[in-house]
């Protein structure tokens, strides 16, 4: 204490400064009475706390003032009774013992006034910051958005604290009960506070010295968790104790268990008895059983540490005290206890760890966000029903994964990367891998550690499980042995073939995570809901979306828009074209495009179906000149293509980057008669409290007659039929589409449809670089679409598309387009679709038919009614030049001879016997020598090149519109 300071805020009298004695000199009392010695009375008292105890320095904090204040108070209570003097008689009295009682109580009231103004005081300090408990009329803890799938089913969650909020009565009366026999068996009879606990509690702290026993109620640690730190000091105890009473008070012990019930945090990240359950026993809080119930009440106290996940047997132990509490206070028998013990715990896999959809799930988390906040995402509790369907995600994931594997492995074996013998400190003994944790299944997936190698095979653990490698489960690598590829300390992919759990062995074969990506989505062409999303082949890996976020040519899986355009200007699916080599010539620029067909051949005259159904091109670019750039382009874009079209030639080819999402977006509208349905993710949006946010409501318009619309879906069918989709055909049932390959084979695409079911697959590589020779669509990409649908369509109905009344069917010469004729005996007929009116009128002859069957460059010829070719001579030197080798003269019969794969065929001319001399004497001239009779004649003729191919083209000028 500071020299010079009193607590009367003067400095004190001694006897080297006190003044003389006089009149009302308060001195040392030695006669007289106490009012004349001017002795302290309670007004004086009263004056003193209003005044000088008040004075001086203001302190740094309410605790220093606390103790400033009481401080003060014992030295005025101490100057009342003695007082101090330096002389050697020490400390007398200042009040006369005859007035001890009047002393007394004076020092009452004052002490009294200290009490109240101390406890006051530190009343104040130690409530000023406790909340209103009325606050819980307004509770609204940080409650995970829940998406669900469209089965009503959880599939993921969002935000830090996992919680689904519950009612009472969806919370099983033997969890509460299980809860309070171990927590606060009390419950029911205390106020907030348990004073019983409490001293229980004390008299453990004092055992230890420290805050070891906490002694909290049920509602005492329901106020900790909602309004105070977790801190174990008596003024957080006093705060607890406080808020509890006040909790009580408010509210009923009802409401209570349930504000706790979904408050609670049970290991995991998840809060509240309805998350935990689903979280570990894959079932609602209202499902589960007694043993389920205990051993969730157990995971109060230690979390992490009981949780049956990771410590089942410490976690068995705790649900069995549990169990016994409860039959200590009388909630179950001994029986029933007896059953809950035998139950044994079953692991399972949490849907929102594994995460069937993640693509899908980022998706609809972006939009999420992007409309009502991270906040609101993360803490407000919504609830989202999607239009996922599981079991079709499902089989997406297994198709795509299967798919792009078997890509993978046709572009061969990569050398291993990671070798653990390449660190020192770890070793083949006691090196252990995440996927050894999880369960082993036949077909999964596992990296496997190589232990030895020789030259015939290799030794493989995966956890404790052993394997032997030999050259058939590497086969596929073309490797000469085990040894070439595999080396002590390599940890590589293997698939699980067979397992063995009684001599612990498996049968593996190796494999490779793919570095080719692939993307797919099935959607619901009535009612435009996406039902399955994979936007490549491993999440963790790449987020990038290759459903909606990549755009990559499509190749031939545009030209549908081409053949649509073409049919809804009036042509027909028995329409012909003729392919042969063409160059399209753009007049402006003087710049020439010569498409060619995937197969480098030339096929002549051909119907429109067949020339969609064998994907070629010339006759599709033929095509798209003849309707307008303008026509198929609108088209396209009212069907879904968002991306941006040019008017060229290569167009017809798929030219123009797109999305997947919008391709089968566009191709929804053939089978759903000429109506599209925007594509959406999302069904409804709910807040916390069920108040609807937001509801699906996509635009519904009609882009196509349905008569048109039919008649393309009917023409994608014989792709999958007859034409590049023919593998499709296994599935036994109407279905159409089409394969899509770049001229770099790039991108390979296929885009299919049922009457109730679009899908398109995409597979290629990021970086944009070839497959590989002949990995196209129809390679690719179809047989991962025909994966998915095999298990899509399983147990489903057989569907058919709708006809509308104006459609008609025709028997047709396929290869003419004409009407079927008896007489003819055409092969192969099909029955067309025509709209009514529209049929062909004509019946197909013999001389079409062999026609025909010429090379393109014999069919624009002219033939008599024997089918001899009718040519001058220049003319055959022209034709014979063009033919490349594949005709030759027959001199002996003045006929031409046609070699072709199935055998050679004669095609005699109608030449006169002098024109034939001729042109006999002039080749003979241009070769320089003799032919002997009945020799096959080569052409030298000069050639006439025009294509870019070497080979004599047809030109046609483009017509932009």
């Amino acid at each position: 204490m500071a020299s010079g300071w009193s607590p009367f805020g003067s400095k004190p009298a001694t006897r080297r400064n006190r003044p003389s004695a006089g009149p009302g000199r308060v001195g040392r009392r030695r006669s007289g009475s106490w009012k004349e010695a001017g002795a302290p009375t309670i007004r004086s008292g009263l004056s003193f706390l209003n005044g000088g105890f008040f004075r001086g320095a203001t302190p740094a904090s309410p605790r220093m003032w606390v103790k400033l204040c009481l401080g003060r108070a014992m030295l005025y209570c101490a100057a009342m009774i003695t007082d101090v003097s330096d002389d050697s008689k020490g400390i007398e009295p200042l009040i006369p013992p005859h007035k001890f009682t009047h002393r007394i109580l004076v020092v009452c009231v004052l002490l009294f006034i200290l009490a109240v103004v101390t406890g006051t005081l530190a009343g104040y300090l130690l409530t000023s910051d406790i909340p209103e408990v009325t606050r819980l009329e307004d509770w609204k803890p940080p409650v995970v958005s829940v998406l669900y799938a469209g089965d009503g089913t959880p599939t993921y969650q969002f935000g830090g604290e996992k919680r689904i909020l519950v009612d009472f009565n969806q919370i099983p009366p033997q969890f509460i009960q299980a809860i309070i026999a171990t927590e606060d068996a009390r419950f029911y009879r205390h106020f907030g506070v348990d004073p019983v606990g409490i001293s229980r509690a004390l008299l453990r702290d004092l055992i230890h010295a420290r805050f070891k026993e906490g002694g909290s109620t049920l509602t005492q640690q329901l106020a900790k968790l909602l309004f105070l730190r977790p801190e174990k000091t008596l003024r957080r105890k006093i705060q607890e104790a406080v808020l509890a009473m006040q909790i009580e008070k408010t509210y009923t012990k009802k409401e209570i268990l349930v504000f706790y019930c979904n408050q609670i945090y049970l290991g995991h990240g998840r809060y509240g008895v309805e998350t935990a359950s689903r979280f570990f026993f894959g079932k609602p809080a209202r499902e589960m059983t007694l043993s389920e119930s205990a051993m969730l009440a157990g995971l109060v106290q230690r979390p992490e540490a009981y949780s049956p996940l990771r410590n089942p047997k410490l976690a068995t132990s705790r649900r069995d005290h549990v169990l016994s509490r409860m039959i200590e206070e009388g909630y179950i028998s001994p029986d029933e206890a007896r059953t809950a013990r035998a139950e044994i715990f079953h692991r399972i896999q949490p849907r929102e760890e594994s995460n069937l959809a993640p693509y899908f799930v980022e998706e609809v988390r972006r939009y999420l966000d992007r409309t009502y906040g991270e906040a609101t995402l993360y803490q407000e509790g919504l609830e989202v029903y999607t239009t996922l369907d599981p079991a079709l995600q499902h089989a997406a994931n297994e198709a795509m994964s299967r798919g792009l594997r078997a890509v993978d492995k046709r572009q061969g074996f990569r050398p291993i990367q990671t070798n653990i013998l390449r660190d020192p400190k770890i070793t083949l003994e006691s090196y252990k891998h995440p996927d050894w944790e999880r369960p082993m299944e036949v077909g999964n997936l596992v990296h496997g550690l190589v232990l030895r190698v020789d030259r015939k095979s290799a030794a493989v653990r995966v956890g404790d499980f052993q394997a032997v490698v030999g050259p058939p489960e590497i086969q596929w690598t073309r490797a000469a042995s085990p040894a070439s590829i595999l080396h002590p300390g390599d940890v590589t992919l293997f698939q699980i073939q067979e397992i063995d759990r009684v001599s612990h062995r498996l049968k593996l074969g190796l494999d490779q995570d793919p570095i080719v990506e692939g993307a797919l989505v099935a959607l619901e062409p009535a009612t435009g809901e996406v039902k399955a999303l994979v936007g490549g082949y491993d999440f963790d890996r790449s987020e990038f979306d290759r459903v909606i976020q990549s755009y990559r040519q499509p190749g031939s899986a545009f030209k549908p828009f081409v053949y649509l355009a073409a049919l809804d200007s009036g042509y027909t699916l028995a329409d012909t074209l003729f392919d042969e080599p063409t160059v399209f010539l753009d007049s402006k620029t003087n710049v020439e495009y010569q498409p060619e067909n995937y197969t480098r051949k030339y096929y002549g005259a051909m119907t429109l179906r067949t020339a969609l159904e064998e994907s070629r091109n010339i006759v599709s670019v033929k095509l798209l000149n003849q309707t307008g750039y303008r026509k198929t382009m609108d088209l396209a874009s009212r069907m879904g293509i968002k991306s941006r079209l040019n008017p060229y030639p290569s167009l017809a080819l798929g030219a123009a980057e797109v999305s997947l999402w919008d391709l089968v977006s566009a191709y929804s509208v053939f089978p759903n008669q000429g109506i599209r349905v925007d594509p959406h993710m999302l069904r409804r949006v709910l807040d916390r409290g069920g108040k609807l946010r937001e509801e699906a409501h996509p635009e519904v318009r009609e882009v196509l007659k349905p008569d048109i619309a039919y008649l393309m879906a009917y023409a994608l069918q014989g792709v999958t039929e007859t034409g590049t989709g023919s593998a499709a055909r296994i599935l036994n049932r109407p279905i159409g589409g089409k394969t899509g390959t770049t001229d770099d084979l790039a991108d390979a695409w296929f885009v299919g449809f049922t009457p109730s079911l679009v899908v398109g697959v995409w597979v290629g590589f990021d970086q944009r670089k070839s497959l590989g020779v002949d990995e196209t669509g129809a390679h690719v990409a179809l047989p991962i679409w025909i994966d998915f649908l095999q298990a899509a369509l399983k147990d489903k109905p057989v569907e058919r598309f709708s006809r509308p009344s104006n459609i008609s069917y025709v028997p047709v010469d396929r290869r003419t387009g004409l009407r079927a004729s008896a007489e003819t005996h055409c092969q192969p007929i099909i029955l067309e679709a025509f709209l009514r009116g529209t049929e062909p009128t004509a019946s197909c002859s013999e001389a079409q038919h062999f026609r025909i069957s010429l090379p393109y460059y014999l069919q624009r010829c002219q033939f008599n009614r024997k089918n001899e070719l009718r040519i001058e001579a220049d003319g055959l030197h022209q034709l014979l030049d063009q033919a490349e080798g594949d005709l030759v003269l027959d001199e002996v019969n003045r006929a031409l001879v046609l070699h072709r794969e199935e055998g050679d065929q004669t095609i005699p001319l109608d030449i006169g016997h002098r024109d034939w001399r001729d042109f006999l004497e002039g080749l003979r001239a241009d070769q320089g020598g003799q032919s002997s009779a009945g020799e096959g004649i080569p052409s030298t003729a000069a050639p006439r090149r025009a294509g870019v191919d070497g080979r004599e083209a047809t030109v046609v000028l483009i017509k932009y519109d």
